[in-house]
């Protein structure tokens, strides 16, 4: 394509979806708007959380980890919304690194702050429009069968590569009709290590 389309569904505090984060955001910073990036959620229907609703769920949409990472996905695709891409990215790695699944509620504030992000808006938006951003987010995840997290597609294609900046910098560079020449530059072959 003119332009490689990366869809990535993620849990915000699932391991592994934080290694596929980490091997991404290398590959934003050398391609940035070359590459059309769509970030997205694993989200569950909360018939498989029967009774335990309000551990895991706002509304009919749930979260594998706990309310707390629900929250922070809502906060996660208001920041993809209201700020550039380049504040969401900051925004996501500086959590991944710095809160939990136990304490995101909290945690998320000083981050956000400390680039800029009004909280106020963001609170806002997970109030205003968190089931609507759910539910769309549901909805794309039956459309392309996500069942777990990172669960990466390229052009529509699903990616099952090593979750490293070289490894998806390379995929993404096949996707392009002409490469930009950032595609020349390596990128490291190292892959985090999900905690």
């Amino acid at each position: 394509q003119e332009k490689t389309n990366i869809k990535f569904f993620v849990m915000s505090f699932c391991p592994f979806g934080n290694q596929a984060e980490y091997g991404l955001e290398p590959v934003y910073r050398l391609l940035g708007d070359k590459v059309e990036w769509e970030p997205h959620y694993v989200i569950y229907p909360a018939s498989m959380y029967s009774g335990r609703e309000d551990q895991f769920c706002m509304g009919d949409y749930c979260s594998m980890h706990g309310i707390q990472e629900l929250h922070q996905d809502v906060r996660e695709m208001c920041v993809w919304k209201y700020y550039d891409h380049s504040t969401w990215w900051d925004f996501v790695i500086s959590i991944n690194k710095n809160c939990s699944a136990s304490n995101a509620d909290t945690c998320w504030q000083g981050i956000a702050q400390s680039l800029g992000i009004d909280i106020n808006k963001i609170n806002k938006c997970v109030e205003e429009e968190g089931i609507d951003l759910l539910a769309a987010e549901y909805q794309l995840n039956q459309e392309y069968g996500v069942r777990g997290s990172p669960t990466v597609f390229i052009n529509d294609m699903q990616y099952n590569g090593a979750r490293t900046p070289e490894a998806y910098k390379s995929a993404i560079c096949e996707g392009f009709e002409n490469p930009p020449q950032e595609c020349a530059q390596e990128l490291s072959n190292a892959g985090g290590s999900a905690s």
